[in-house]
């Protein structure tokens, strides 16, 4: 397992993640791992709510994996942290290092589901024997 998995699977368990430049750090290896992964797979995903829980709001955002226009210059099938709400389309808002400390928490936290549902998504598309399926398995396995 590579240390920056090991690294958000044992914080992901924390009640309070450590929100550091060291979190950051391994939030964008994944972030770069993911932009790799997700456009051999091209499998769709609207993963766990990662909206502000503190106001009962997790709906709001969510992570999603689907080809998504960054910006003029960037697009392409990755991660991102969208507006979830229906008129919004899964607008792409942050990658998942670049937001703030509040939803970075619930972001490292929300990883488990994520990859457990993301790796179901891609068995179930019938790519979870390609390379890039076999590894998100083994990213879900290491937040079990």
């Amino acid at each position: 397992m590579s240390d920056y998995i090991h690294f958000l699977a044992e914080q992901a368990k924390q009640e309070n993640p450590a929100i550091n430049r060291v979190l950051d750090e391994a939030l964008a290896e994944l972030d770069a791992e993911l932009e790799q992964l997700c456009p051999e797979l091209q499998v769709e995903y609207v993963g766990p709510g990662v909206g502000m829980a503190d106001m009962s709001a997790e709906h709001v955002y969510r992570l999603v994996v689907r080809h998504h226009t960054w910006d003029v210059f960037k697009e392409g099938w990755s991660l991102k942290v969208c507006d979830a709400l229906e008129n919004c389309e899964y607008r792409p808002m942050w990658p998942i290092q670049g937001t703030a400390r509040l939803r970075k928490k619930q972001v490292v936290q929300a990883l488990p589901e994520f990859f457990t549902g993301f790796a179901g998504a891609i068995d179930e598309a019938g790519k979870a024997d390609t390379p890039a399926g076999r590894r998100v398995k083994e990213l879900a396995a290491s937040f079990e």
